[in-house]
């Protein structure tokens, strides 16, 4: 290419394609509900953690660890409730459209 961009005809064909893609709701809903692997993650490690806090301070009996633990296991929940509600909306979505009876 050289520089100069493109003709009207491409640019109104580009724009018409990209009004179309606006509207489209399946993609636009899949493209706000995509994975986030990062939250997973940091379910998972909130929940080892909490794990691991939950056997220190039955061993142990300290306060610290047995708050430390409360802690850790609410920001697990608060993390994790998410991610297994659009799990089970996923799995509810999948029956719908095969037609299984829920």
């Amino acid at each position: 290419m050289d520089g100069a961009g493109l003709s009207d005809r491409e640019q109104r064909a580009l724009s018409a394609i990209e009004e179309q893609l606006k509207d489209d709701r399946s993609l636009d809903r899949i493209l706000r509900s995509q994975h986030r692997p990062h939250r997973t993650v940091a379910a998972c490690l909130l929940g080892a953690v909490a794990v691991a806090l939950f056997v220190a301070a039955s061993l142990t009996v300290s306060h610290r660890l047995i708050w430390a633990f409360a802690a850790v296991w609410t920001l697990t929940v608060v993390t994790a409730l998410p991610l297994v509600g659009r799990w089970v909306r996923r799995r509810w979505q999948g029956r719908d459209r095969t037609g299984e009876q829920l």
